[in-house]
């Protein structure tokens, strides 16, 4: 899968590699260069109001370093997988007891049984997925049949002149941050085949809510 979610001969080529060293290196100061600034964003708000939606056995994958975890409700159980080693390390470090476990795994291979959690929870981690829809199948194989898929995403928009500046900058933004922040959140969600039961965006469409259940 290419990258880039739109052609753009500003779309210089990031590795893999490049992606995975930006999560590593930034992983200490994550929280503050880019967790800081949410509430004003009002994503605090919305990361609320999606976990909300979390019930039992629930899996979070591309947790990061753990910013969701004192927002669930206090009986969900909590399992929490990072492709990034230096983020799961951060997350090992934090006190909560609604976390049962943190794994370093990839989302394209989860090495879970199938439909094994009652919820799988992912916020902003479709941008950073080297193939998103191979994600989303594997959180869609792990679920329960009567199960929730809870998203909070970003990407593009629909108002054109800021997808001109998405795009022109996505490449530099993809070495320095991880993720590829002009993918098309909506039609990945639409191949996934994910039935959507609510959706909402913000943010002129860049910031995207989503629950959802897997497809039979």
């Amino acid at each position: 899968m290419n990258a880039c979610a739109k052609p753009s001969s500003t779309c210089s080529p990031v590795t893999e590699e490049d992606r995975k060293a930006a999560y590593e290196h930034g992983a200490s100061t994550y929280e503050k260069d880019v967790c800081s600034g949410e509430a004003w964003l009002g994503i605090d708000k919305a990361r609320k109001a999606l976990l909300h939606h979390a019930r039992g056995k629930v899996l979070e994958v591309a947790s990061g370093t753990g910013h969701n975890f004192d927002l669930y409700p206090s009986d969900c159980r909590i399992t929490a997988a990072d492709n990034c080693e230096a983020m799961a390390k951060i997350c090992q470090s934090k006190s909560s007891p609604n976390v049962e476990s943190i794994h370093v795994m990839d989302t394209a291979d989860l090495k879970f049984l199938d439909q094994s959690f009652d919820t799988v929870v992912d916020t902003f981690g479709i941008c950073s997925y080297e193939d998103p829809l191979a994600s989303l199948q594997e959180m869609q194989r792990v679920c329960k049949v009567d199960g929730k898929i809870l998203l909070l995403e970003h990407g593009r928009s629909w108002f054109t002149p800021l997808n001109w500046m998405l795009d022109r900058s996505a490449a530099n933004h993809a070495k320095k941050w991880g993720c590829w922040w002009n993918r098309d959140i909506r039609d990945i969600v639409s191949k996934s085949g994910l039935q959507v039961v609510e959706s909402k965006s913000y943010h002129l469409g860049t910031t995207h809510l989503v629950v959802a259940k897997r497809s039979i």
